[in-house]
């Protein structure tokens, strides 16, 4: 599948917050998406979600443009925000029945769903659990099981890993790999190591701009790299 986003410019009143942007993605790899806090990080997030509509610009899948508000387009993505929303006191189970209910999916496909999510997810022995008492690296599990229902194609991930701990993020990470195996992936994260570590291709975006595109095992100086192209 090839996923472009073609000049995409977006303005909040006067102020510009995405400049020209031009990504073209294909095939199922992690992409890493860097950038300083208000480079324009989550509102491309957002854009390729459907939660804003552009300015300027467009999205194309396999060459053909979509509509980002469209009801197809958006049973495409799966998206886990920054914040990850979950209800502490519903059961990771009824969570999961809950998000498939809002994609439209039938019973039988919500059970479907939840059991080869949570089993993908590490979270099966935990569905009866309520959300509240589960670890912070579990809660994340559950999260990212619930932007799986629907079986998206594209999953929108924004800072993954923030806040755990280093056996968490390893988890999460494999989780992640394994997950890109059959998707595409595309997350933010301000941890460099950690975008050197999962993702194979970066994207650097500075001040509504994307200032670099790069396949990982070609950068030779992460840091040093982001530094001079956002400073």
């Amino acid at each position: 599948m090839k996923f472009n986003l073609i000049k995409i410019n977006k303005f909040f009143g006067e102020k510009q917050v995405l400049r020209d942007i031009n990504i073209k993605l294909d095939g199922n790899r992690v992409v890493g998406l860097l950038g300083p806090n208000g480079a324009g990080k989550t509102t491309l997030m957002r854009i390729i979600c459907g939660f804003y509509g552009t300015s300027e610009g467009a999205i194309l899948i396999n060459n053909r443009k979509v509509n980002s508000k469209d009801k197809k387009y958006k049973q495409m993505i799966g998206y886990l925000p920054e914040n990850n929303p979950l209800y502490g006191y519903l059961t990771s189970g009824e969570y999961l029945q809950y998000i498939g209910n809002l994609k439209g999916l039938t019973n039988s496909e919500i059970s479907r769903q939840i059991r080869k999510w949570s089993l993908e997810c590490g979270i099966g022995e935990y569905l009866d659990q309520k959300i509240e008492i589960l670890s912070k690296g579990y809660r994340q599990r559950v999260g990212l099981a619930a932007s799986l229902m629907g079986n998206p194609k594209i999953l929108i991930l924004d800072e993954p890993t923030s806040g755990l701990d280093p056996k968490q993020i390893i988890e999460v990470r494999k989780l992640i790999k394994k997950l890109a195996k059959e998707k595409l992936v595309l997350l933010s994260t301000h941890i460099l190591p950690e975008a050197r570590a999962i993702c194979d291709r970066l994207l650097i975006i500075s001040k509504g701009s994307i200032v670099l595109d790069k396949e990982t095992l070609k950068i030779r100086s992460l840091e040093r790299k982001f530094i001079d192209l956002t400073s």
